[in-house]
């Protein structure tokens, strides 16, 4: 798979630092996502960006009181959840970085990882955002465990090599 990235890429670029930025971006693309469909669709009358969060307690409210929600309602929260767990998980991938770097992981190795990181990723927020049946939803679930082994190869490594 490095080679494939040495191909793609040259040997100038340091793909684990550059998949930082890259996830940001990969995290906030549900959310720009939903933005458009709600705004495009008038859902809830259209994105209102005053308040963001309000607008997603609202539909989450709807959804708690029992209500059912539109196929499109619903993508629009799914597409939320995606980008707070991609939020939530950036820091993890970033410090499996930085740990990689102090425990001077060769580069074929930590490009190899972040690969299969944002690789993961991709998959994710697409079976996030458009997985509506439970008995599909655990293929999020695979996607997910599947972006877990990088991280997690990587600080169990430190914790032998930086002892």
């Amino acid at each position: 798979m490095s080679s494939l990235a040495t191909a793609i890429f040259g040997d100038n670029v340091n793909l684990s630092i550059a998949s930082l930025p890259l996830t940001i971006i990969l995290s906030a693309l549900p959310h720009w996502y939903t933005i458009y469909l709600a705004s495009a669709n008038k859902v809830q009358g259209g994105w209102t960006n005053q308040n963001p969060r309000a607008f997603v307690a609202r539909l989450n409210a709807k959804a708690a009181s029992g209500k059912k929600l539109s196929d499109l309602e619903d993508t629009i929260l799914r597409g939320q959840a995606a980008q707070q767990n991609g939020f939530e998980w950036w820091g993890m991938w970033a410090v499996a970085v930085v740990f990689g770097y102090l425990m001077k992981e060769p580069k074929a190795s930590m490009d190899r990882y972040t690969i299969i990181h944002v690789a993961s990723r991709i998959v994710y927020n697409i079976l996030y955002v458009s997985t509506r049946r439970r008995k599909y939803s655990y293929l999020r679930t695979a996607a997910f465990q599947i972006g877990l082994y990088p991280a997690m190869a990587i600080f169990c490594r430190a914790a032998k090599v930086l002892a």
